[in-house]
């Protein structure tokens, strides 16, 4: 199933508290807890292993996910989020566009997903850091 599959129950009103007031969101949000595994995409070391996180909701392109271990801002990550009954809803490959701490020591992390079959390339490190040929 894509992300865009995703359906999204009509919400409530609009944003409230600090949010009220702002700039009005692209999506509708669906305010859900599922659970998320994922791993860093490619896997490039053994340690990088399958990890867990749950969502805060969810948009046809894209998550709030609250993690426990810090990833940095712009990695990719392979993700699969479950239904209630373990069944995977979504597969795919995302990019972690913000991270925020929170009190008890995790992160919330906002994944914006990749869609499968996308022409761009997707690039895997940094800009300006050198490939492993190069740096030999």
């Amino acid at each position: 199933m894509s992300a865009a599959e995703i359906q999204q129950p009509p919400l409530g009103a609009g944003a409230t508290g600090a949010a009220a007031g702002k700039a009005t969101r692209r999506e509708r949000r669906e305010e859900v807890v599922r659970h998320v595994e994922y791993c860093p995409f490619p896997r490039a070391r053994p340690d990088q292993g399958l990890r867990v996180g749950f969502t805060r909701d969810l948009s046809p392109s894209g998550m709030c996910l609250r993690i426990d271990t810090p990833e940095p801002v712009g990695s990719l990550l392979r993700v699969t989020l479950r239904e209630v009954d373990g069944k995977p809803r979504l597969e795919g490959i995302a990019r972690i566009v913000w991270s925020s701490p929170t009190i008890d020591g995790g992160h919330w992390i906002g994944l914006s997903l990749l869609e499968p079959g996308r022409r761009q390339a997707i690039p895997t490190r940094p800009r300006g850091a050198a490939s492993p040929a190069e740096a030999a």
